[in-house]
């Protein structure tokens, strides 16, 4: 049986992935920080963004008899 990530999970991964992506700099060119010194609410944003996307294809993949 598999479980579904746990929402901060969602969080961190999204910030790792726009990491790989971006070459570790954020929208502005900087360095980007550890997840761990990102802050809670920067950490919360992150969160509810990944968790929204990962909601959204959940439910294609429920619509599509994929789950």
């Amino acid at each position: 049986m598999s479980h579904d990530p746990l929402p901060s999970d969602l969080g961190q991964q999204a910030y790792a992935a726009y990491g790989t992506a971006t070459g570790g700099l954020t929208h502005d060119g900087r360095t980007m920080p550890p997840w761990e010194e990102l802050g809670e609410d920067i950490q919360a944003a992150w969160t509810v963004t990944a968790s929204s996307l990962y909601q959204a294809g959940a439910d294609a993949a429920s619509r599509e008899g994929g789950r």
